[in-house]
């Protein structure tokens, strides 16, 4: 088994990001980080913000492969990932998955991203990851058809997962302490 660190792109400027890259890598951990870069920490341009070349260069300063690729293509997503965790779970430690993407919507329900110019947005339109598989599929010869009997398949397992994760009771709060590193006795405030 791995576990899997989902993020964006405006993580990499904290310290959680380099403290969870440094253990994974120091502990040799099953970990696949992947983040998210879409552009923008909530309101800013990364680029504004990081200094360097992000967060595939981070993790490989500090011995953690990394692999970039374009987030909107499905079928290159799939394919490093499958490969990472490949890797992973062969024991080759952590790897980080850094996928390039663009968030069309503003931050929250309530941010209208005024500080992005309409254009750009529309542009990044046409590069949507599920209109760009949905061509890739058409070409193969998938049906219309059978792509919105996938569509509904799809919704209807999601809804059913939904469903269950809030239906199933809360795990028992001792378990926060199974399966982690030893750090003492948390009531004598080890740490």
């Amino acid at each position: 088994q791995i576990v899997v660190c989902i993020f964006g792109d405006g993580a990499v400027n904290r310290g959680p990001f380099l403290e969870g890259l440094n253990w994974a890598r120091i502990f040799n951990l099953s970990v696949l980080f992947v983040c998210e870069d879409n552009g923008f920490s909530a309101t800013t341009r990364t680029n504004t913000m990081t200094g360097g070349a992000g967060a595939g260069a981070r993790a490989e300063s500090i011995g953690v492969p990394a692999t970039g690729v374009d987030g909107n293509d499905l079928p290159e997503v799939d394919a490093a990932a499958r490969d990472a965790i490949g890797k992973i779970r062969a024991g080759g430690g952590p790897m980080l998955l850094h996928a390039r993407t663009y968030r069309i919507s503003g931050h929250t329900a309530v941010d209208p991203a005024a500080y992005r110019p309409a254009s750009e947005v529309e542009e990044q339109r046409a590069n949507c990851p599920i209109a760009r598989l949905e061509s890739m599929l058409g070409l193969a010869g998938v049906t219309a058809a059978e792509l919105a009997a996938l569509q509904t398949g799809a919704r209807q397992e999601m809804n059913r997962i939904t469903a269950l994760a809030q239906a199933t009771d809360w795990p028992d709060a001792a378990l926060a302490y199974a399966d982690v590193q030893d750090i003492g006795d948390p009531a004598q405030r080890a740490f």
